[in-house]
């Protein structure tokens, strides 16, 4: 009989920021109150100027957010339109 385990992957929201970017500070904001509100989410976030980051997503303007692999974001949302994205991405 063969033993098969599950690896589970929480969902994981992107969100791409650098340091000349002017809008990444509210990013950074968004980010927080995505974590606060979705505590099986993992949220990173990622500084594309920072020394050793990797740009999974292939992402070319800041700030984008990505779930799971997919853009829903280039540019800050509101944060109404963040959760209710992920809202029903987690569904």
């Amino acid at each position: 009989m063969a033993l098969v385990s599950q690896l589970y992957y929480p969902p994981t929201l992107r969100i791409y920021i650098a340091k000349h970017c002017w809008l990444c500070e509210e990013a950074v904001r968004l980010a927080e109150d995505v974590r606060r509100k979705f505590v099986e989410l993992n949220v990173e976030l990622i500084d594309l100027d920072a020394e050793g980051s990797v740009n999974y997503d292939g992402v070319f303007s800041t700030p984008t957010y990505i779930f799971n692999g997919r853009t829903i974001s280039l540019g800050n949302p509101t944060p109404e339109e963040l959760f209710a994205k992920v809202s029903a991405s987690l569904v």
